[in-house]
């Protein structure tokens, strides 16, 4: 038996040396070696393990789920703790701790995750894009999708923006988003020859009656009836041409006849009796007409105009020195001292030599270079033009007079009448010239005339080299060739009247007119159509075919001019369709006449007869039409200066409309005045609004509306007018004047849309939290720290107090044996000698110590004490090891019998059995009173409630956080919390803290995690979560919500003005304005009335002043009394007037002056001449009958002198000092 208990006691000895290496080696993870293993000594202390016993794997995961918070996995010989997804493994191998879900790639979101909570978030899309379905991914937001984009026709999404457009026809609106119908007809798009009717998203072309449309959809056409049997028989019995018609044969004649009665036969025509193109001679023959022209002119091209002769470019006309061309005839000139002789050609010298006294040649000054005016074209070239009168005269010794007039101040022109501004066309001229200097294609004397056919060019000096009857541009010299030919100089063609491919076949068209050069089909020149061009355009109609309408106003017209639709006014009438009448000033064809009309006198616009003189303010044929807006005064001759405001029509006072004031209207009402004559008072618009000087309106600022802009912009509604919609979600209050969004707590942004980060909290998330960093974060709403599990306190400071662990520490501990928990997981730190999840077994037989790490060293089959190591000798044996025997015969000297109690157990020496203290149980005293039971022997039952435990020893109970007692029976007093309620609350203003985490709870009108923070601006109650309802101005309460209203507001919601006659704060003081003043709300100051001043409008208006407050002064005269309401004045005796300024005779004042009287009593003579009246209160001259001047002696009726001398002409009958830009000189001959 000895040597197997040997080697059984050195296995065991070395197992026990192995299993304390690998506890060394393994650390705390010693506790899962010890599953499954079984001492090998066991097998030598009574209890059999046989080797073919496999003894089971324990599942540790069974009880108590092993300690682990969330889920336990077991293994062969030991097991692992698991958390759940969003949380990770505390260091303790058990507890599970919550990480933020945005940590873990990235919350699953694709662009931004916003962390709610520790554990909750939500997923966030950058702007422009927006959530899928599924919370997580985002795409790029299609603006269109939503409601087309707000479009009417087309949207398309252009970097993330929707932009609008409109199909063929329509155009955007201003809103950028409507489409409008684009009216081609009013803006010329359309192109149509006669008429246009606009469609929706189109237009069509119409073309009047007897046309029809082209195949371009815009050109008209005439319609010419084809030929059938009606004219077969006969000729339909037309002398000349015959049409068929539904209703039969329509006879027709060529050019230059027309119809007899009898609608058959054709009869020549007078064709120079409607008015054709001829400028001057017009000969009628059977079938048309020629044209001629006067001596010195030349037909035109055209074969209508006159062209003049220039006789200059040939020899200089016969003319010695100078000659210049005239229209109809030419004139010569010589150099400076010489004069013409009788021939009118040649020039003689005006300088007689005669010798001086040094026998030089006297130096003779040259006069300066003349123009003569002429009034008729002389007969130069007549044998006899020096006449017998003039031999007579001559005889006689007569001088006659001569005068020649040099143009000054760089006028020219035969009259001198003209200057550099009268160049049209883009011509230029120099002081040097006598004509203006024109551009390419033009020519005259002001450059007003085009240059002649076949020239063109500066001052017209280019032929024109085209062919074919082609013409060319005046500018350019470009040819523009007739119908059917072409080339640059129109050489691709047959001559007229010629087709063929040797142009050697006759065209069959009136007129020898144009043929297609192949077919020899006629091709109508301008004013013609037909088959063989044989018919004029009928009227109002022109162009090649007729095709085009003319545009004149037929009404004002004489003519169109059927090649080129130009139009010929009627007489008073111009513009290019003959659509103006003529201006003030001019009569006459086109308007081309100057009225001679004296000033204020307007000129029949027909015939240039001046009318008769109106009165002031009248005008007319027979002066009963007013004057036009803008004029005033004798035949509206005067012009307003009153901006747009209308002026008296004989004065030219300014009439200001309501709102306006001032001599010319140009001011606005003063302020607080508005209406006609800014008379009447402006209403008490309130928050700073201006009154509408116009209409009393009060234009509110922006952020309020209402009559009198009293109330603020409804909750959701900003700018002017409270017009626009808010955009703050998530119970955003929207500032009423500009929409900027005062975000809820919680939320931030410029539309309120984004939620708090981690560290901040509050309205806007302006607040930072101030929770203790890595203990526990803030709700973003009330900034109340939410701890982290294992911390407490109204910031997180503190930690669990000892017995409590986890979220908010209201777990409590599992541990025994005074074992410390964890206050993060409750995990249990076991003092020596025990072990297990809490501490619940002691060390098994055989270790000791902490963890019970440590093998006893003690004799085979000894044990050890678990705590300590000492061994528990057994009765016999004695030594460190109990290795040495008891002698024989002594029991306990030296050799002490050992019963190895624990926690203060005493030995019974007798019983060899331990005796217990209070609160400790077991054969050695090593368990604790079981839960429930205290005390000695574990005999008393504890008197705790449900959940919390009572010390073993003295059965205190350990109280729940927020109770206290000695049986955890009381509640914790106020501003305490925790375990035992020992930790102090920290809450101000009057906040109450929760009795088991310490949170505070603050009071209506406060927040913060210590309810330090007031409620924002515009919010009140529990949370600061109610929006305040009181007017902009108004102060809320923040615990309430109730309105302190502003002086001059009242209402549960200050939403009304004060009552009519009271003012203050609380609408509480009574006005004290008299005689119909007005009472300001806000300070009770007095706006008087018409006819009232004062502070509390107690004063009458004093003498002189009237109106609102009198501002007004006076306008009476002659001692007249002011109305102190309007200012109208009531005159004293012997006066009348608006101002009293009108005098009246008689004995009783009531006669007006007699003619010739004037003045106060009529005693003063007028001294008007022309037989003129005078005005009978200012003696002012009412001229008459063509006078003019102060006294209407200056002019009269135009007189003539009896015999004015022929040769003069009508220039000589006006005085040289009375025409402009001339002088005269006398010539003695």
């Amino acid at each position: 038996m000895e040597a197997p208990w040997r080697r059984g006691g050195l296995a065991a000895l070395w197992y026990l040396g192995l299993l304390g290496s690998l506890a060394r080696v393994a650390g705390v993870h010693y506790r899962y070696l010890w599953r499954g293993c079984y001492p090998c000594h066991l097998g030598q202390a009574g209890y059999p393990v046989s080797s073919g016993d496999p003894r089971p794997d324990v599942d540790e995961c069974q009880v108590h789920n092993g300690g682990c918070q969330h889920r336990c996995v077991n293994t062969p010989g030991s097991y692992f703790c698991e958390c759940k997804p969003g949380f990770r493994l505390h260091a303790d191998g058990r507890t599970c701790l919550a990480i933020n879900s945005c940590a873990v790639g990235n919350g699953g979101c694709q662009h931004n995750c916003v962390q709610l909570t520790v554990t909750q978030h939500r997923c966030q899309c950058r702007p422009e894009f927006q959530l899928q379905e599924d919370g997580r991914r985002c795409v790029r937001r299609n603006p269109c999708a939503d409601r087309n984009g707000g479009c009417m026709h087309r949207c398309r999404a252009l970097r993330g923006l929707a932009h609008c457009e409109c199909r063929a026809g329509y155009q955007l609106a201003v809103d950028r988003k409507a489409c409008e119908d684009v009216d081609e007809c009013a803006t010329g798009l359309a192109q149509c020859a006669h008429g246009c009717l606009n469609t929706h998203g189109s237009f069509k072309c119409v073309c009047n009656a007897g046309y029809e449309l082209g195949a371009d959809g815009r050109q008209c056409y005439r319609i010419e009836m084809e030929i059938v049997n009606s004219c077969e028989a006969d000729n339909g019995g037309c002398s000349h041409g015959c049409s068929h018609s539904s209703a039969g044969p329509v006879c027709t004649c060529p050019h230059g006849y027309e119809l007899d009665e009898d609608q058959r036969t054709c009869i020549d025509v007078d064709d120079c009796a409607a008015s054709p193109c001829c400028q001057q001679v017009c000969t009628n023959s059977p079938g048309g007409y020629e044209c001629s022209c006067y001596a010195g002119y030349r037909l035109s091209a055209d074969g209508c105009g006159c062209e003049d002769v220039d006789e200059c470019a040939s020899g200089r006309g016969g003319c010695e020195h100078h000659c210049a061309n005239l229209a109809g005839s030419f004139q010569c000139s010589c150099e400076a001292g010489y004069q013409l002789d009788e021939d009118r050609r040649g020039c003689t010298s005006l300088e007689l030599p005669e010798l001086v006294l040094d026998g030089h040649l006297p130096l003779g000054r040259p006069p300066l270079h003349v123009a003569v005016l002429q009034d008729e074209l002389p007969h130069l070239f007549q044998d006899d033009y020096v006449g017998a009168e003039e031999e007579e005269a001559e005889a006689r010794g007569e001088h006659t007079l001569q005068e020649k007039y040099v143009c000054l101040d760089d006028t020219f022109g035969p009259d001198c009448s003209l200057t550099c501004d009268d160049c049209r066309n883009g011509g230029t001229c120099l002081p040097t010239l006598d004509s203006c200097d024109c551009p390419d294609g033009w020519t005259g004397l002001v450059c007003n005339e085009t240059c002649p056919p076949d020239t063109f060019g500066k001052n017209c000096s280019f032929s024109c080299s085209c062919q074919n009857g082609g013409t060319c541009d005046p500018v350019t010299g470009a040819c523009r060739c007739p119908p059917g030919v072409g080339g640059a100089h129109c050489e691709d063609g047959c001559p007229k009247g010629f087709y063929g491919k040797h142009c050697r076949k006759k065209c069959h068209c009136a007129n020898r007119g144009r043929c297609h050069r192949l077919y020899g089909a006629c091709l109508c020149d301008p004013g013609l159509y037909g088959r063989f061009c044989h018919l004029a355009c009928p009227p109002w109609a022109f162009g090649p075919g007729c095709s085009e309408e003319c545009k004149c106003e037929q009404q004002n017209t004489r003519a169109c001019d059927k090649r080129d639709g130009s139009c010929a006014c009627k007489a008073g009438f111009r513009g290019e369709w003959c659509q103006d009448e003529c201006q003030p000033g001019f009569f006459g064809p086109g308007c081309r006449q100057a009225c001679t009309c004296p000033p204020g006198v307007a000129c029949d616009p027909v015939s240039g007869e001046c009318g008769k003189q109106c009165p002031a303010g009248y005008h007319g044929e027979d002066c009963g039409q007013e004057c036009p807006a803008g004029t005033f005064g004798q035949n509206c001759s005067g012009s307003c200066s009153c901006g747009d405001a209308p002026c008296d029509r004989v004065t030219g006072q300014c009439l200001c409309p309501p709102g306006r004031t001032g001599d010319d209207c140009g001011a606005d009402c003063p302020e607080g005045r508005w209406g006609l004559g800014c008379q009447e008072i402006c209403p008490p618009c309130e928050h700073g609004a201006a009154c509408v000087p116009e209409t009393g309106a009060c234009l509110c600022r922006p952020g309020f509306m209402g009559s009198r802009c009293q109330d603020a912009c409804p909750a959701g509604w900003f700018g002017p007018g409270c017009q626009t919609q808010c955009s703050c979600a998530n119970d955003g209050l929207c500032h009423p004047v500009t929409g900027r969004c005062s975000c809820a707590p919680g939320w931030t942004g410029l539309s309120c849309q984004r939620a708090c980060d981690s560290g901040h909290w509050g309205p806007d998330c302006s607040f930072a939290c101030n929770c203790s960093a890595g203990h526990g974060g803030c709700d973003a709403v009330s900034g109340l720290c939410v701890c982290e599990a294992g911390y407490v306190g109204p910031r997180c400071e503190q930690r669990c107090p000892q017995g409590y662990f986890g979220p908010g520490c209201g777990r409590q501990c599992q541990c025994e044996h005074g074992a410390a928990c964890d206050h993060v997981s409750g995990a249990c730190t076991c003092p020596a000698g025990w072990r297990g999840t809490f501490c619940e077994r002691a060390c098994p037989a055989g270790f000791f110590g902490v963890d019970c790490g440590h093998a006893c060293d003690c004799s085979a089959g000894v044990p050890c004490d678990p705590v300590s190591g000492s061994c528990l000798c057994p009765s016999g044996r004695q030594g460190p090891r109990c290795a040495q025997k008891c002698l024989p015969g002594v029991f306990e000297v030296g050799c002490p019998h050992s019963c190895g109690c624990l926690n203060g157990g005493l030995c019974d020496p007798h019983t060899i059995h331990c005796l217990c203290p209070a609160g400790w149980t077991g054969d050695k005293c090593q368990s604790s009173c079981p839960p429930g039971w205290f005390g000695e022997a574990c005999a008393q039952r504890c008197q705790c409630p449900p959940g919390a435990a009572c010390h073993h020893v003295t059965g205190e109970c350990h109280c729940p956080p927020g109770f206290t007692g000695p049986s955890c029976e009381q509640g914790c007093p106020p501003g305490r919390f925790g375990p035992g309620c020992e930790l102090l609350c920290g809450c101000l203003n009057g906040g109450s803290c929760d009795a088991v985490t310490g949170a505070c709870r603050c009071p209506a009108g406060f927040l913060g995690t210590d309810c330090s923070l007031a409620c924002p601006h515009g919010r009140f109650g529990p949370g600061c979560a109610y929006v305040c309802g009181c007017g902009q101005g108004a102060a809320c309460d923040p615990v309430t919500g109730s309105c302190s209203c502003p002086p001059g507001r009242t209402g549960v919601h200050c939403e009304h003005g004060c009552p009519q006659n009271r003012f203050g704060v609380n609408c509480e003081h009574a006005c004290s304005c008299r005689n119909g003043g007005l009472c300001h709300a806000t300070n009770g100051s007095c706006s008087c009335g018409l006819g009232w001043t004062g502070p509390h409008c107690e004063l009458a208006c004093p003498a002189g002043r009237y109106g609102a407050a009198c501002s007004l002064e006076c306008s009476c005269h002659n001692h007249g009394a002011c109305e102190p309401t309007s200012g109208a004045c009531r005159c004293g005796p012997g006066f009348y007037g608006q101002a009293c300024e009108h005098w009246r005779t008689g004995t009783t004042c009531d006669l007006g002056c007699r003619r010739g009287f004037f003045g106060p009593g009529c005693a003063l003579h007028c001294s008007c001449g022309g037989g003129a009246d005078c005005d009978p209160v200012s003696g002012q001259c009412l001229c008459m009958d063509g006078y003019t001047g102060p006294t209407c002696q200056q002019g009269g009726p135009s007189q003539l002198p009896e015999s004015p001398s022929p040769a003069l002409g009508p220039a000589a009958l006006q005085p040289a000092s009375t025409r402009p830009g001339l002088s005269s000189s006398l010539e003695k001959h």
